[in-house]
């Protein structure tokens, strides 16, 4: 697998991984700033949260795809994909509902737990995703 495709995957897995545990705001602000150009004081400021959090999800997807430029053209070809996955985590008060086990969790441990109890689950739509984006990019 080549730097491309590790960085596809790399993407594609952290979004899903928010997606699933239904992080919006996560997801918002990474596509409101690399696909619409918005400034992370905006975004932070519409969704009420801090800057620095916008900056760091962000960042992390930025780290992953080695660059600007790869960042952006990954989240837009892969965004419309994660848009479309059902998030299996359902917030109740300050607990969240994983709906593939029917088990209530502390929100902070709904990555965790999805990453250590439903591997394959996600590994397959990451898979599913990763296989659609990688021949969009060869073959555009």
């Amino acid at each position: 697998m080549g730097t491309m495709e590790e960085a596809i995957t790399a993407i594609v897995r952290y979004l899903v991984i928010k997606k699933l545990i239904n992080d919006v705001v996560a997801l918002v602000a990474i596509k409101e700033y690399l696909i619409d150009g918005e400034s992370p004081s905006v975004i932070a400021f519409k969704y009420r949260t801090s800057k620095f959090k916008v900056r760091g999800h962000i960042q992390r997807v930025i780290d992953k795809a080695g660059n600007y430029r790869v960042a952006t053209k990954v989240v837009e070809v892969v965004y419309p994909h994660i848009a479309s996955i059902e998030p299996v985590m359902l917030r109740s008060g300050g607990r969240v509902l994983c709906m593939l086990c029917n088990t209530y969790l502390r929100a902070s441990d709904a990555e965790s737990h999805l990453r250590k109890k439903h591997k394959e689950f996600i590994n397959n739509i990451i898979r599913n995703i990763t296989n659609i984006v990688i021949s969009r990019v060869r073959n555009p």
